[in-house]
């Protein structure tokens, strides 16, 4: 019996981990075949199924999940979902709303119902609702997450459409009676039309809240009437110091297309007019300083660029393509940039080995394991996750069958 516990224990010692070798702290929720799964060191988890999952989002310590859970019946607001990880538990919001978007140093997190702006506190694992205010039409947390900023778009009037504006949204609990104490500070309101160079935006709406890291600079999208924004809006910048606009460049609303350098107030994006359903065109990663005021556009000509990310302050990974006149046809391949040279004039130097028909998008660096991720589609359409150094070495696939993922960082 004794020699029988002996190899049973030698036995549990041997048995490998499953995927041992990516046990490095990656955690990412992600979508597959409508079902929600969290990944955790190589190990996958179905959390939940049969819904139209949507808008994943981590909190600033990777305990909690939101993610909006949607019916097929059109025009209504989704549900607002929480997965605590620690104790695999789910709670659904009393409130439905959209665009759920969490504190970037608390366990708390906004969205909106219709236009108003809603907070939630999590106290003893339990969510806490507090409705703010109404108007809003986006909203972004400030940098050190104790306010909110909110834009209220333009509306039209008998004698013309008014501009939209930009207000601090603060609050406090007063403690005698329990009441919320909201307070709305005027911080801009942004001059119509907007214009650079020959570009000229009616500005009816700002959205895509994107800070810099120190805090000072604010980047957005100023959009004008809803179908002229789907081929051209304004990039502007907020200086928060002096309550200044500076208009940018021309930009699409993709998500993601505005990225700050990791500690320097460097904005990189992709510019140029005219909507992806046309065609993949025009698009062009360009780097640029605001104070003073330089740019720097790294794609060459006749090839686009859609996504990309920072590796750290100077080098970037671009998922680069040859000019398509449909957006199906557009394949994409990742290439490293470096902001410090001159502007591109090559397709530039590939990041990883890509077989023919398939095509990379999406790059993610996880700066603290030293690892980018990205997408990968198939000539099939299959898309898997992938992952590698950050110079390109050890490339391997990850998850299989993604239609959305989102990481987090322990």
């Amino acid at each position: 019996m004794k020699k029988f516990w002996l190899t049973l224990v030698l036995l549990i010692i041997m048995i490998p981990q499953v995927n041992a070798e990516d046990s490095n702290g990656l955690q990412a929720a992600f979508v597959r075949d409508k079902a929600l799964w969290l990944y955790m060191d190589g190990s996958e988890l179905m959390l939940q199924e049969n819904l139209a999952i949507s808008n994943l989002g981590w909190s600033f310590d990777g305990q909690w999940l939101t993610f909006e859970a949607k019916n097929e019946v059109e025009g209504e607001e989704p549900d607002i979902w929480l997965y605590h990880v620690p104790t695999n538990t789910h709670t659904k919001l009393k409130m439905v709303g959209h665009d759920v978007q969490w504190n970037p140093k608390k366990n708390s997190f906004a969205f909106l119902t219709g236009s108003f702006l809603t907070v939630v506190e999590l106290r003893e694992n339990k969510p806490i609702i507090h409705q703010l205010n109404g108007g809003v039409s986006h909203f972004s947390w400030d940098a050190e997450g104790e306010n909110l900023i909110a834009s209220a778009s333009a509306v039209m009037f008998p004698d013309g459409w008014s501009h939209p504006r930009l207000y601090e949204v603060n609050w406090e609990m007063e403690k005698q009676n329990q009441d919320l104490d909201v307070k709305v500070d005027p911080l801009l309101t942004i001059s119509s039309p907007l214009k650079l160079d020959e570009l000229s935006i009616l500005s009816i709406d700002a959205e895509n809240f994107t800070w810099s890291k120190d805090g000072r600079l604010l980047a957005f999208v100023v959009s004008p009437t809803a179908s002229w924004s789907e081929d051209s809006n304004m990039l502007s910048i907020f200086v928060k110091e002096n309550k200044v606009l500076i208009p940018m460049g021309e930009i699409l609303r993709e998500e993601d297309w505005i990225k700050w350098a990791p500690t320097k107030s460097l904005v990189a994006t992709i510019q140029g007019g005219g909507r992806l359903r046309g065609g993949v065109k025009n698009k062009t990663l360009t780097v640029q300083s605001v104070l003073p005021n330089q740019t720097k556009r790294f794609t060459p000509d006749g090839f686009a660029d859609v996504n990309f990310d920072w590796l750290d302050d100077d080098r970037l990974v671009v998922a680069r393509g040859k000019e398509s006149d449909t957006l199906s046809d557009f394949r994409s391949s990742l290439i490293l940039v470096n902001s410090k040279e001159d502007e591109q004039k090559s397709d530039g130097k590939p990041f990883v080995d890509l077989p023919a028909g398939f095509s990379d998008d999406f790059p993610v660096t996880l700066d603290k394991q030293k690892t980018l991720s990205w997408i990968r589609t198939d000539v099939n359409g299959w898309k898997s996750v992938w992952m590698s150094g950050l110079d390109g070495s050890d490339a391997r696939k990850v998850i299989e069958g993604v239609k959305e993922v989102v990481w987090f960082e322990n």
